[in-house]
Order: structure tokens, then sequence, then C-alpha cells
């Protein structure tokens, strides 16, 4: 499961899901919604060992993720469009990792101390209280309160973090590097080569010679099974979402004006601007006394003792310190919000909020239309949920696939004879299935006019049939011919101007030639690093994957030629010496060499560990629960 994780982490949105899934969660009206996902199907949507995630849990979740999407969006983010857009599979993943892991550490009878979850809680800022900076009891009941949680779902959520934070670290917590591996990787990276290279245009050698009727024919006979074309087949598809329904809704200009009274605050106000009084202290006791006068309506300028005063005006995505930012930004403060003291650079900072400028709001006139398409997305999500039933009825019915397009009233899609790769006999792809990756073999396995499986991809759902299967054959000569003889000229260029860069490499190796004689030959000239160059700067200096490697595996005195760019240019490059790193070097690089072996090594045991999470647990995934609360969520809209 740690291979699952980092892989989400790669992308934006999956950093967005993981850190919002780990770190805080709170629960939002999921009550109403669970009665029909455990029916028949269980209490748990995933479970490993004695862990498990209830229907109630997976709501919790992505209610958290959307509100905290939502939270910095331009545009809301509703539940459908998570379940359209992937979003809900995602957290289900995250989900099924974590339960795995917090399975298998309570499997081997790991679990923190009431020590460990103190010292955790102690130590988060939001539960401080900002005079003596030690945890506050009310304030640390009123913001998970914030939260929708009770002091014991937090304090289950605190072990459930320290249980994975203690797995994650487990592998690598007393791993180094050994010397020997450290001074080989030193040793590796801080050797400098120098280089001189040209590039040589093959497109001047001699042209080879025009194929004869007869090198088309015996080229045909030789390459007969290399020319025969794959089984092709023609496919109709039926590819339904939300959108084959929004032109069959209505949105009144009056409902438009009515979502957008309700909700311009706050879809459509840019940024409101924040002024707030700065002091900065230079001790703890003295910013305490001042943030006591300023809670009590004290004017910041008559505070003594500060050694600055400053007024500051600025936007949340200005402020850099996510403490301050979510003191004076945070979700209901107003003038009179006080943070601090804070220690920054040697100094304690109090600051207190004196007004807020809220942002311009866009005229209705230029989001109207954005509310009119969410609107008729919304209602078309209706019909398109009566219409997923209208499908499941004309499959078992046993209509074909027209008759079912025509009875939920969307087009099919025909498409031209295609390989199983998506391509067309010209070499044309097809992306029509690209997302339902599972559809087009499904497709090749099928007799003419039956229908696929139902695939539910992307908000979309596609059924894929053959309309007609053209078998595997080789064309006649004659109709090929063009072809053929373009094959045999490609071929025949491609050969010439590999013989004429090898013929110029080996009369380099062979000292026939110099490299600067070789480049004026070719009419061109030398090119050179401006220094020697070692593994540890080569990205730096900007040298392409190619030369680097061409560079770096050969030893000193080798000449090597290698494609550059477009067909016809080669590179000829020789690599001029090879130095070992200088004591200096060496020492430079101990602690780098150090970190890259240590990282490696935490790498392959993070590997052992996450191996072994998978072996040890038996992961049960219950698919008709998730299925059912996607279907709440149809439902919902």
């Amino acid at each position: 499961m740690l291979a699952l994780m980092k892989k989400l982490t790669r992308s934006p949105l999956g950093k967005l899901v993981l850190m919002i899934v780990v770190v805080g969660m709170a629960l939002w009206g999921v009550d109403q919604i669970f009665s029909q996902v455990r029916s028949g199907l269980g209490a748990n949507i995933v479970s490993a060992g004695t862990r498990g995630l209830e229907p109630e849990d997976l709501d919790f979740r992505v209610e958290t993720v959307l509100r905290n999407i939502n939270a910095t969006a331009e545009r809301p983010m509703s539940k459908s469009e998570a379940l359209e857009e992937g979003l809900i599979d995602q957290i289900v993943e995250v989900e099924k990792a974590r339960i795995t892991r917090l399975g298998y550490g309570e499997s081997i009878g790991i679990s923190p101390s009431p020590k460990a979850v103190v010292e955790e809680m102690n130590s988060i800022p939001a539960f401080q209280n900002p005079l003596t900076g030690e945890l506050d009891a009310a304030i640390f009941r009123d913001r998970i309160a914030q939260l929708g949680m009770t002091p014991a779902q937090f304090e289950r959520q605190l072990q459930d973090d320290i249980l994975i934070r203690a797995l994650s670290r487990a592998a690598g917590s007393a791993v180094y590097a050994p010397d020997i591996l450290s001074n080989i990787q030193a040793n590796y990276l801080g050797e400098a080569r120098e280089v001189a290279w040209f590039l040589y245009d093959a497109s001047k050698a001699p042209a080879p010679a025009a194929p004869t009727e007869a090198d088309i024919k015996a080229y045909y006979d030789e390459h007969i099974e290399r020319l025969k074309q794959p089984e092709r087949r023609a496919l109709d598809v039926l590819r339904m979402s939300t959108d084959d329904f929004t032109g069959k809704v209505e949105v009144t200009d009056q409902e438009v004006a009515t979502v957008y009274e309700a909700t311009k605050s706050e879809r459509f106000a840019a940024p409101d601007q924040r002024t707030y009084a700065e002091l900065m202290f230079p001790s703890r006791d003295a910013a305490r006394t001042a943030f006591g006068l300023l809670a009590g309506g004290a004017d910041p300028n008559s505070v003594t003792g500060a050694n600055s005063i400053q007024m500051r005006t600025a936007r949340a995505e200005e402020l850099s310190d996510a403490a301050l930012r979510d003191a004076m930004f945070g979700p209901g403060k107003q003038s009179g919000a006080m943070f601090g003291p804070r220690e920054v650079n040697g100094q304690w900072m109090v600051t207190r909020l004196i007004s807020v400028q809220p942002g311009a709001v866009k005229p209705l006139e230029e989001v109207g239309e954005e509310i009119r398409l969410s609107l008729a997305r919304e209602r078309a999500q209706l019909l398109f949920s009566a219409a997923l039933d209208t499908l499941d009825e004309s499959l078992s019915a046993g209509h074909d696939l027209h008759q079912i397009a025509e009875d939920i009233g969307v087009p099919v899609f025909s498409i031209a004879p295609i390989d199983q790769n998506g391509m067309t006999e010209d070499g044309q792809g097809i992306s029509l299935l690209a997302d339902a990756p599972e559809a087009l073999p499904q497709a090749f396995r099928l007799p003419e006019n039956e229908i696929s499986s139902r695939f539910d991809v992307s908000g979309s759902v596609v059924l894929v049939s053959p309309r007609r299967i053209v078998p595997a054959a080789t064309p006649e000569l004659e109709v090929i011919k063009d072809r053929v003889r373009a094959m045999i000229v490609a071929e025949r260029a491609a050969n010439a101007a590999q013989a004429a860069v090898d013929a110029i490499t080996d009369r380099i190796r062979s000292g026939a030639l110099t490299l600067e004689a070789a480049a004026a030959q070719a009419e061109t000239e030398v090119d050179r690093l401006p220094e020697p160059v070692s593994r540890a700067n080569a990205q730096v200096m900007g040298i392409p994957g190619p030369l680097m490697q061409a560079t770096f595996n050969n030893p000193a005195g080798s000449v090597i030629s290698l494609p550059a760019g477009s067909g016809s240019m080669f590179a000829i490059l020789k690599v001029l010496s090879v130095t070992p790193p200088s004591a200096e070097v060496l020492a430079s690089m101990g602690a780098a060499s150090s970190a890259d072996v240590t990282n490696s090594l935490v790498s392959d045991l993070e590997t052992a560990v996450d191996d072994e999470i998978r072996r040890a647990v038996k992961v049960r995934e219950n698919a008709a629960a998730v299925a059912a609360y996607k279907r709440t969520i149809t439902a919902a809209q």
C-alpha cells in the first residue's frame, strides 16, 4: 500500500486527497443515505483484519475532500461531479490502503500509547492557547466540534495517524549507508569526463538505387507475413453521459438569478482583502501583555513596548504563514480576531484583525451561463439516472444496440474497422474507447452484433458491439505495391545513412581520421562542453539523456554514434578523458552520496514492507456496497 500512496502523491489532486484523508476529517450530513447501502451488503465497504470502512466512513471522507476542495475552488464541486470525474474511486483506493495498513498494524500488536496520543494532541497549534502556548481544553472542544467530531472520534483518528506513521518510518528508521557503499557512490557521481562531438547529416550520403519491379515482388514474397493485415472489426459504440441530457432540460432566467443572489458572495466574489495590525515584541511576556490589551479593544498604536507596529493589508494567498492565515482569514474571522504570541526571527509577534474589505462580485451577465449549465447538469443527472434504468431493462429484454440507443434517446457511434490497438488500416488512431481499456479487447472476443458488458468510465456508460469482422489477410501485391515500394526505399535510405555514419566512426576509431577532420569533411564544427561533466552536474548543465548515456557508459577514447533528432541527423561523439574525483570533491560529496544510498536502501525496505503487508493481511472489498453508495449520490441529485 505504500506504493499506492506514493503513486497518488504524484498528481496534485492525489496529493490533496491523501493529505485531507490523513490529516483532518469532518462529518457533514450522512445519516440519511445508508440504509440502502447496508441492505444485504454488509457493513464494510472494505476491510482488513479487524479494521473496516463503513458507508458512513466513506461519506465522511468524501464530504471532507469536497469541503476542502471547494474552500479554494473558483467553482464548487458537487458529489455527482466528483463521481463523474473519478474522485470517489480515488478516495476508495486511498481508504483501502489506509485500512490495510491499520489492519496489519493491529494484527502484529502495534498500537499508540496514551502518552504518544497526548503528545501528538499537545503539538497541534490549533488547540493551543495563544497566550500560554499550551493545550487548551476549551479550544480543543470548540475546534473538533467545528469539525463535527467527538473527542473519542478525534482521539481514534490520532491513534490511526500515529500507527500509520510508525509503519511508514519503521523500514528506514535504523537504516544508514555503510562507508564502502557511500564511497562507491561518491566516486561514481564525482567522476569527471570531457567529451567532444559533431552533428553529421546522413541525408548527404549517396541516395540508394530505386527498387525495380523485381525488387518489389521479391520483397513482397519475403515479407508476406509482415505485410499481413491483422483482424479488424467495425464497431458500434453507445456512449451515454449526463451531457447527453443537458439539452433536454430547461433552466429559466429567474432560476439563474435566484441561484446567483443566493451564492454570489461564495462563488463569484473575488478574494477579500484584510487589514491587520502586526506588533513585534522583544519578549514573550511583553507580547502576552499586549495580547490581553488588544483583545480588550485597545488601539494598537497605544500599546507600549513594541519593537515595531505595522498595518498590513493582504489577501489570504499572500500570507505564507498558515497559522497566521487561518487566524486572519479562517471561517468566521471578523474584525478583532487575534493571533499570537508567535516567535518570528527572535521576536514575538501579536496580530489583530482590523477590517475586512470584501472582493468585487462578478455581475450576473458574466456568470449566468455558468450557473445555467450547472443547474442543467444537476437536472440532467436525474434524466441520466432514469436512462440507466431504461438501458438495463433494454439489455434484459435482449434488444440490439441500436434499439437500446433509441430507447434511451442517445446516438450510436459507428467506427471504421480497427485492430486490437485501435488503429485503422491507414494508421489512424481511434480514441473513443481510450478511457475504457477493457472494452476493445472484449469487442474482439464477441461475435458480430453481440453487445459487450457495460463499462462505467469517467462519468459515462459505454457499450460496444462488433458490426462487421474483417479477417486477417495479406493484400494482393497490386493493392499495396506503392506501400511496398515506400518500405524498400525507407529501409535502403536508413541502411545507407547508418553505413555512412559507421564508416566515419570506424575511421575515427582507427586513427585514420581525427574528430576535427571528420567534422570538416561533414562541413560542420566540433562542439565541446564548457567544462568537464560529472553525473552530479550533468542534468544541471542540460545535457540530453542519450548524450549523457553515451558520455558515461563508455571508457576514455571511445567513439560513439547516436541518432540526434530527425532520422538523418547523427551525433558522433568521442570521450576525451575520464578523471576520478579529487579528495576535495569526494569530501564535499560525502553527505549527498550517503543520503542517496540511504534513500535507496530505505526505498527497497519500504517495498519489502509493502509486500509483507499485502501477503499478511487479507483485504476484503465489497464492490456491491461501493456501487450502492454511488447510487445514493445519483439519487440524491
